[in-house]
């Protein structure tokens, strides 16, 4: 088996997402009731769910500038029975569920119907109001274990920021219900049909107080790792961080921890990345310069003695044009000259005084691509003004929040133009992936994180080269390093990926069958000829 070491390029994308929601006063919403037709509901089952409906229905307003309501109903098909707009008062919607009839069908397919919905009613043209920040909320009641995977499409209810609830009936599998419901406390139990009744109590009260929720996002484990070579990641980082009252002592150690975390991350060096670190609030100071240090261990033992000065006014701007003229030159350890990459890495907590347009312009023209975070009161428009472009803007609620993007900033740091990476250093990446059924809620991100990399790389058989393997018990591949020999078609391959459900994971036996069965010149590995050997293990 061949040698595997970890290089510091770390998590490049955060995959997993959690949901909170909020409380708003707001009572507009739209409730679209999904209703299970399958063989497991008899007629007189079906009265009892159309009682539960209207009971709920009853204690809104309905219309257009209150609570919108939409029926669907699935087994082996989905039915609509009404969209959102059907019906714009209540003396139209009641008769509409007094009228509902069960349309049978043998299997329960709650994914497909779960599909159905966002794909066919959380949409504006069918009356959702979820462009105008309005509640969206579903309410599935079932009477039993969903036929085919519900996993992926409750996955992207929850990303489209759609409130599930999960209403069941003698359901006999808790994790299903709580793996649609948009959070546990939206799931909802009864033995019977008739206990159903006893519920819509407590569902009222949660569509009454949940607003529009707040999407999450955390990073899984992934562990890049190079297999025999090395891939000379170079860069030159100056780190621009407001020392203002803005920020304060206390504050400012979360920035200091964060900055130091991300240059922890970093291979250090001079033939490497190289750090430097400027304070900023009336005016600018460097603390140290690029070529000040050449080891992580100086940069950080300098940083964690850093202490902030204060200020009462934030010149942003001037602190911007400071760090190009003073800190971007050959005197001061920066290898422009050598087109070794330029950034700036600024953090700031307030609004500007000065205008910070021209300074972020003349960097940009000058090839200096700035990363911009902002933090409480920073403005989330001169946030994007000052980055080099809208995807390197960033902005948290508060200092605490900064941890939640730091996978997405590293990914920043190394991937910021894949052009800026040196040509002729060709790559072999290989992907492997968990292929367990403990994947399922994170594989739509793992995907997508997978063609946002693909997109960054210069695929071609003289050029870059990428695989995907997916274990459990066995490894299996899913395409080659010379399986594609385009972008195009690796970004296709990449998108007829499908969950998979193993049980087992032998990490082990699968991390010896690619360095034996992958990178290997029969599979397409360019190793012998100097091509950099990367593995990308994600669990």
């Amino acid at each position: 088996m061949a040698k595997l070491r970890a290089v510091p390029l770390l998590a490049l994308f955060s995959l997993i997402c959690y949901i909170r929601a909020q409380q708003v006063p707001d009572r507009r919403r739209d409730i679209v009731f999904l209703m299970d037709g399958s063989r497991g509901v008899k007629p007189g089952s079906l009265l009892k769910m159309r009682e539960f409906i209207l009971k709920v229905v009853n204690k809104f307003t309905i219309g257009p500038n209150a609570v919108q309501v939409a029926v669907v109903q699935y087994s082996d098909t989905q039915t609509t029975e009404f969209y959102l707009t059907t019906h714009d008062s209540k003396n139209k919607l009641i008769p509409a569920v007094k009228k509902l009839r069960l349309r049978g069908g043998n299997e329960r397919n709650t994914g497909a119907a779960l599909e159905y919905v966002l794909r066919e009613h959380f949409t504006a043209s069918r009356g959702s109001r979820k462009e105008q920040n309005i509640p969206q909320f579903l309410v599935l009641i079932t009477s039993g274990r969903s036929a085919d995977d519900y996993r992926i499409p409750a996955l992207e209810l929850k990303i489209a920021g759609i409130m599930a609830f999960s209403v069941s009936v003698g359901h006999p599998d808790p994790i299903e219900l709580q793996e649609i419901a948009f959070a546990p406390y939206l799931v909802f139990q009864t033995p019977s049909f008739q206990s159903l009744l006893q519920i819509p109590k407590n569902v009222i009260a949660k569509l009454s107080t949940l607003g529009p929720p707040i999407v999450i996002t955390e990073e899984p484990t992934i562990t890049i790792t190079q297999v025999t070579t090395t891939m000379l990641i170079k860069r030159d980082i100056v780190f621009l961080i407001d020392e203002s009252n803005n920020v304060g002592q206390v504050y400012f150690s979360l920035v200091r921890d964060f900055i130091i975390k991300i240059i922890q991350s970093l291979s250090i060096g001079r033939d490497a990345v190289q750090v430097a670190v400027v304070l900023y609030s009336d005016d600018a100071r460097p603390v140290f310069y690029l070529n000040s240090y050449n080891t992580q261990s100086e940069i950080v033992a300098h940083l964690n003695g850093l202490r902030p000065k204060g200020g009462r006014t934030l010149n942003t701007g001037a602190a911007l044009d400071y760090v190009h003229k003073n800190i971007f030159t050959k005197a001061t350890g920066s290898r422009i000259e050598e087109n070794v990459p330029q950034m700036v890495f600024i953090v700031t907590a307030g609004t500007s005084a000065d205008d910070v347009r021209p300074p972020a312009e003349a960097l940009a023209q000058e090839g200096i691509a700035t990363i911009a975070v902002g933090v409480g009161n920073a403005q989330e428009e001169e946030i994007k003004r000052i980055a080099y472009h809208g995807h390197r803007a960033f902005r948290v609620a508060d200092f605490q929040s900064l941890e939640t993007i730091w996978n997405t900033v590293i990914s920043s740091l190394i991937y910021g133009g894949v052009t800026q990476i040196p040509s002729a250093l060709k790559k072999d990446i290989v992907f492997l992936i968990d292929g367990s059924a403990g994947m399922g809620q994170s594989f739509l991100q793992v995907r997508e994180f997978l063609v946002q990399v693909a997109q960054q790389l210069d695929i071609g058989p003289d050029k870059d080269q990428m695989a995907v393997v997916r274990y459990s018990s066995d490894p299996s591949i899913d395409f080659g390093l010379d399986t594609y020999l385009t972008k195009g078609e690796v970004l296709e391959g990449i998108r007829r990926l499908t969950p998979q459900a193993g049980r087992l994971l032998n990490t082990g036996a699968a991390l010896d069958f690619i360095a034996r069965e992958v990178f290997s010149p029969s599979a397409g590995s360019r190793r012998d000829i100097g091509a950099s050997q990367i593995l990308v293990l994600i669990t």
